[in-house]
């Protein structure tokens, strides 16, 4: 997995972009999702809390990793884990603090 970090202030917020990680077709967007804040905080995946706990992963993987011509376009889903604001698009999750 490629991740490009960018630890920026955007333009107008106070948020900082931490992680950015492209959603692969072969990688689940939910396992994107718990690769890159375990990047970002240094830990190993398993030492994260169960992202089960915060949000449906099948909500997730039934939006993001169906096949993307079946009726959404410009799909964009946020939430907070592990102190990020995660953003998913159809392909890229960011990790905003």
């Amino acid at each position: 997995m490629s991740h490009a970090n960018n630890h920026r202030t955007l333009a107008g917020t106070d948020t900082t972009i931490v992680e950015r990680a492209p959603t692969e077709a072969d990688t689940s967007t939910t396992v994107t999702i718990v690769r890159a804040v375990a990047e970002a905080e240094s830990v190993n995946p398993g030492e994260l809390p169960v992202l089960a706990d915060v949000i449906d992963p099948e909500a997730i993987e039934g939006i993001f990793d169906s096949d993307p011509a079946v009726g959404r376009s410009g799909v964009r889903l946020s939430f907070d884990y592990c102190g990020y604001v995660v953003e998913i698009t159809d392909d890229l999750v960011t990790l905003r603090r």
